[in-house]
């Protein structure tokens, strides 16, 4: 709608129970779980933090960095300690992604790409083997409005975007075709309503997208093999509660392989076991951990997880989830750290053997 969105109003709506003493829907079901931590807050207040991608840096996992956006001004880069070590200005980025692996210019590199509202673009950064992150390209789009966003890389290093628009529209690009950063158009389709959040598995080459108020699909990773999707789940199930918005996959050393699904309504976390046929596992909400002084997280946009081991604080990996309320105290928003070993904890998951 032009005069306010979906989500300024769901934001209205969970302000107005709050001054009436209510709260926001609660997911009594969900398992417990609890943040180990916080990053910085984003420099823009209300509704500004959005959507986390997860850089590991190549030699020293404890080095890694979180990439964060700042929906009214820009990209903010997170260490493991929450630390913001870098921010740049450009605009209303929204959703943000990163693969490594990508064949360029006779080398392999590292690229983030971000969704801009503010240029109707599609942004590109390059990250250094130290973990610097520079602005590289932008690419104009033909779709107005520009909201979420994907990457994944194939087996020739070749990086693929899935870009999404507020109405509807879907974009696949090709990055980097022969090696070189020129992207290319390589087809468009449409959901019935908005999407936002989606995710590509890179070894099955399968794009799971998020249709805010119907559910999640899934369809091979390619614009020309639209019409083979087919939906994972949906919101009447009683499983996700509207909007359905960020989604990542965590693939382990085994057969360890979820979708993690932000249910916003309710604020929780649903989980779906993609090694068998895509069942159901069950949901988590993340509380305030109060020894450790980070506030619970309600209302998430995007989310992002790796299943590689960091740290001793993760040594089964790291879940990153936008929190729309900080709370603990009152700040602009920002974004949470969650062990991975934790949720698999709460949901009863039992690291499966390792196939190395």
């Amino acid at each position: 709608m032009a005069a306010m969105s979906r989500r300024a109003l769901a934001c209205c709506f969970a302000a107005l129970l709050a001054a009436c003493g209510g709260e926001a829907p609660i997911r009594e079901d969900a398992q417990v779980v609890y943040p180990l931590l916080e990053t910085s807050p984003v420099p823009s207040s209300d509704d500004a933090a959005d959507d986390p991608a997860i850089w590991l840096h190549p030699a020293v996992p404890g080095a890694s960095l979180i990439l964060g956006t700042d929906k009214r001004s820009g990209l903010a880069v997170y260490d493991l300690a929450g630390k913001e070590v870098q921010f740049l200005e450009r605009g209303r980025l929204n959703n943000v992604d990163l693969r490594g692996g990508i064949a360029l210019d006779d080398q392999i590199s590292t690229l983030a790409v971000a969704s801009n509202r503010s240029n109707d673009a599609i942004d590109i950064f390059s990250i250094s083997d130290e973990g610097f992150v520079s602005f590289a390209l932008e690419v104009p789009l033909t779709l107005a409005d520009p909201y979420g966003i994907c990457m994944g890389v194939d087996e020739s290093g070749e990086a693929h975007v899935f870009v999404n628009s507020t109405e509807a529209e879907y974009q696949h690009w090709r990055l980097n075709p022969g090696g070189i950063l020129q992207p290319r158009l390589e087809g468009a389709w449409k959901l019935d309503s908005g999407p936002e959040g989606c995710a590509v598995d890179d070894a099955a080459w399968m794009l799971y997208l998020g249709e805010e108020e119907h559910g999640v699909w899934l369809m091979p990773a390619d614009a020309a093999r639209a019409h083979e999707i087919r939906l994972l789940d949906a919101v009447a199930s009683g499983r996700l509660t509207a909007d359905v918005e960020g989604m990542d996959i965590y693939r382990g050393p085994a057969d360890e392989h979820y979708l993690i699904v932000s249910s916003q309504g309710d604020s929780s976390f649903a989980v779906y076991d993609l090694a068998r046929n895509n069942s159901y596992i069950g949901s988590f909400r993340l509380a305030a951990a109060a020894l450790a002084g980070v506030d619970g997280v309600e209302d998430t946009d995007g989310l992002a997880v790796t299943a590689t081991a960091l740290s001793d604080s993760f040594p089964r990996g790291l879940l990153v989830v936008q929190d729309g309320v900080n709370d603990g105290p009152s700040a602009n928003q920002n974004f949470k750290l969650v062990s991975w070993a934790d949720v698999e904890q709460a949901l009863g998951l039992s690291p499966r053997p390792s196939v190395r």
